[in-house]
């Protein structure tokens, strides 16, 4: 304290004492000096003055300099992109001439579309549209129309690359892309080769390949064409302005014509002794050069100018630009008199302000004692608020870092650092930790129906009820999207786990209100256990999105632990993408016959084809497992159309058309109905076969119509006015059946075997099996109940009025030969 006294008593009167006395020194030193300074001060401004302007000029040569570089290191990527925009408009009106002509044929839609897009030329003249097919046809070439319908599958560039098969696989595998090749540019003499960027992209409905390219040397021209103009047209500050030459001195581009003299023009050279000096500044990268300009044609008489010149390497261009000596010693001669008049009243007012300062400073410094004393205190306090402050965003950062935005819940990068604390102590106590993968059932369902607002407040009251289930032990993360990760350290046993897991889908067992519309939420867990799955932070919760999605392939809603079961069933299901490739080919696919009996008559009506695949590595595959891997493999159309054709033809060869004959249900798979082709397809094979259309009923699932009801609704509607029959299958386990039957020209709909086997036992199932059969005859449509096993079950349906069953209670799914036996005991029996 004593301390803290002294030092406010120096300042309040020794620091009065020191600032008088300095004061006066000051002041006199001033005074003497003020002459000598502004006789330096015109010396160094003359010499400041010329430093600026010359500067000035560098600066500005600099700035373009830049702006030329950066032009020249964008003409790749401008030359891409105003193809890719190009394609894109040839690909727009292709598109549109199709999609308005679609009730003509493909001929003359082509004609359309190579008639509309052959003239349009761009690239100042050197740009040109060509069309292919994927076999490497040229459907349209907008240069050379000589090569339309003439096959460039074996054409060659000048490196020897097929060019035109790289455009067609780049289509293949992207759609679109950019490729590069060496060609002649068109008439060139020299016979040099040079670089062509081509973009391609391809055109669905008829598999073409759209494409477009130029040379990358004759683009560049086109843009060095381009600057030239601009410098032609450049100004900056007070009349400045460039000149463009080339090292020959050749002036390439100016703004005025004086910039070397009167009536300089373009083409024009500038003298040898000043191109020798300009050389020898860029020579070193940029410089200044001096020269005099004349004012008159004669000559006579001639200003200095001073230029700053810098060499363009790669375009062989020199840049440059100054200024004349004359405007600038104008210039200077009025900073000289501002200065001297400055230093002038610069003199006076030191003098009154020395007075007045030495009069005032004791009253000033007194004050300011107090002042700092007061200052003191407040900074102190401000330290401190400002301390506080910084923690508190610090922490605030720090959670943003490790917390998920939308919840508030740690996220993964957390949950690697709490997983990693969590096994030492695991470690440390002895004991077990389970990591729980938990996925959300359906959720996309929300998002689709409601909004993603919506899904994102039902996240966020997920996210509270979870936390509860973590505040005496453990810890949970979201993952993404509607995945949430736990850890529970310390646990006894599989069994305790197995506990944990329970109480997590019991938190989601009531239904939460969100938006005023009521929502229920289930989900699957994938579980490991650490140290028996893995001692590897990232392995277990990598190993438990593993078991969970198994679980979900098979059931969702529920606890999968993870066990070596897991990892062999993984390597089956990538076993079966890789067989499922060669499985028509080596004739591994088969077709059986389940019979569909009319409730009544007890007499075939129709049978159900189904596939069947035995492979000799894999056995026999189940059906649900292959057609998924033909589904994700893009196989599923050619499959799908093997097993329409094969039961075609196996059904009608047995039962050819006319009264009596026997009726065929294909199940088509969503993707299949995506395919462009696929309802000519259909009818296409029904005529090649010879068999009724209207014996046949295509069998679709309720799923193709969540987001592509637009889609298929003219596809069903083309097949159905063609005579074929229409059936939704495992009806009732959709997301909106009813909405399909008001909207789809449906002939018939099938019961899901799910609902047959519980709705003996009364109910909700049986109140679902009724209310389908009645509202199925109440739409004019024929009810077919899947999975019927029993003489109870059949019986009960008898009851209701259902129109066909199918199932084991008649019999399995048969062979063509077995059928046909099957068939005719029938018709023996009934006769």
């Amino acid at each position: 304290m004593m301390d803290n006294r002294n030092l406010l008593f120096l300042i309040r009167y020794a620091s009065v004492a020191i600032v008088c006395v300095f004061a006066l020194v000051v002041t006199i030193v001033a005074i003497q000096d003020n002459r000598a300074k502004a006789v330096r001060s015109i010396e160094s401004l003359r010499a400041e003055l010329l430093n600026q302007r010359k500067e000035l000029i560098r600066s500005q040569v600099d700035q373009v300099y830049k702006q030329l570089l950066l032009k020249k290191s964008q003409i790749k990527s401008t030359l891409k992109a105003q193809e890719k925009g190009r394609i894109y408009e040839a690909y727009a009106i292709a598109h549109h001439i199709y999609a308005n002509n679609i009730h003509k044929s493909d001929t003359e839609i082509t004609k359309l579309i190579a008639e509309a897009l052959r003239p349009i030329r761009f690239f100042n003249g050197r740009g040109y549209y060509f069309i292919l097919d994927r076999q490497g046809v040229m459907v349209m070439h907008g240069l050379d129309p000589a090569l339309e319908n003439q096959s460039v599958w074996n054409v060659k560039d000048k490196n020897g690359s097929y060019f035109f098969r790289g455009l067609i696989n780049i289509v293949n595998k992207r759609d679109e892309g950019f490729l590069r090749w060496a060609f002649q540019m068109p008439n060139d003499q020299s016979g040099d080769t040079f670089d062509k960027l081509g973009f391609v992209k391809g055109f669905e409905p008829y598999g073409w390949v759209i494409g477009t390219g130029d040379y990358l040397d004759a683009f560049e021209r086109d843009v060095q064409q381009e600057l030239l103009k601009w410098f032609a047209d450049y100004e900056y500050d007070e009349g400045g302005y460039f000149v463009v030459l080339n090292r020959q001195g050749t002036v390439l581009a100016h703004h005025y014509n004086d910039f070397l003299g009167n009536d300089l023009m373009i083409g024009d050279t500038v003298k040898a002794p000043l191109l020798e000096d300009i050389s020898t500044q860029v020579a070193q990268g940029g410089g200044y050069v001096s020269h005099l300009k004349p004012l008159t044609l004669s000559g006579n008489p001639s200003l200095e100018h001073i230029s700053y010149v810098r060499l363009v390497s790669d375009w062989d261009w020199i840049i440059g630009t100054g200024f004349n000596y004359k405007t600038f010693a104008k210039y200077l001669k009025e900073k000289e008199d501002l200065l001297s008049r400055d230093n002038d009243q610069s003199l006076i007012k030191l003098i009154a302000i020395a007075t007045i300062s030495i009069l005032l400073l004791v009253a000033i410094s007194l004050y300011v004692s107090h002042l700092i004393a007061r200052r003191f205190e407040v900074l102190q306090q401000r330290i401190k608020n400002d301390f506080n402050t910084l923690e508190k965003a610090k922490d605030k950062m720090e959670f943003m870092a490790l917390h998920d935005d939308l919840t508030g819940l740690p996220n993964r990068f957390h949950l690697s650092q709490e997983l990693e604390n969590s096994i030492r102590y695991t470690t440390e106590q002895g004991s077990k930790l389970a990591v729980f993968f938990v996925d959300l059932d359906n959720f996309k369902n929300v998002n689709n129906l409601h909004g993603h607002a919506v899904g994102d407040q039902l996240l966020k009251a997920i996210s509270q009820k979870f936390e509860t289930l973590t505040i005496e032990k453990g810890m949970v993360c979201r993952f993404g999207g509607d995945e949430f990760v736990f850890c529970y350290p310390d646990l006894k046993s599989q069994q305790e786990a197995s506990q944990y897991a329970q109480r997590i889908q019991s938190a989601l067992a009531d239904p939460f209100i969100i938006d005023s519309k009521i929502m229920t939420v289930s989900c699957s867990i994938g579980a490991t256990i650490y140290p028996d799955d893995s001692t590897d932070t990232g392995t277990l919760v990598s190993k438990a999105d593993t078991v969970l999605y198994r679980s979900k392939m098979h059931k969702k809603g529920q606890i999968v632990f993870y066990d070596e079961s897991i990892s062999e069933y993984i390597n089956y299901l990538m076993n079966v993408e890789h067989e499922v490739v060669r499985a028509i080919t080596n004739d591994e696919i088969s077709v059986c016959y389940q019979p569909q009996v009319n409730v009544q008559t007890q007499q075939l009506i129709s049978v159900e084809a189904l596939a069947r695949w035995n492979n000799p590595t894999l056995g026999s595959v189940p059906p649900g497992t292959f057609i998924t891997a033909a589904e994700e493999t893009g196989l599923i159309h050619s499959l799908g159309l093997f097993v329409f054709k094969k039961a075609c033809e196996d059904i009608y060869r047995c039962s050819p058309n006319g009264e009596g004959a026997i009726g065929l249900s294909v199940n088509v798979s969503p993707v299949q109905v995506l395919e462009p082709e696929f309802s000519a397809t259909v009818i296409s094979l029904c005529a090649e076969v010879g068999i009724d259309p209207a014996r046949v009923t295509l069998e679709i699932t309720e799923n193709i119509f969540i987001h592509n009801m637009d889609n298929v609704q003219p596809v069903f509607n083309q097949l159905r006015d063609y005579g074929f029959n229409l059936s939704l299958d495992d009806f009732g386990t959709g997301y909106s059946s009813l909405s399909y039957i008001n909207h789809l020209p449906l002939n018939e709909i099938k019961i899901d075997r799910s609902f047959i086997d519980k709705f003996l036992e009364g109910g909700q199932s049986d109140m679902l099996v009724r209310m389908i059969i009645g509202l199925g005859h109440s739409c004019g449509m024929i009810v077919v109940a899947e999975g019927v096993e029993t003489e109870a079950q059949f019986e009960k349906l008898v009851s209701y009025g259902c129109d066909l069953v199918q199932g084991y209670y008649f019999d399995r799914p048969l062979s063509i030969e077995s059928l046909v036996e099957r068939y005719k005991a029938l018709s023996e029996a009934i006769a």
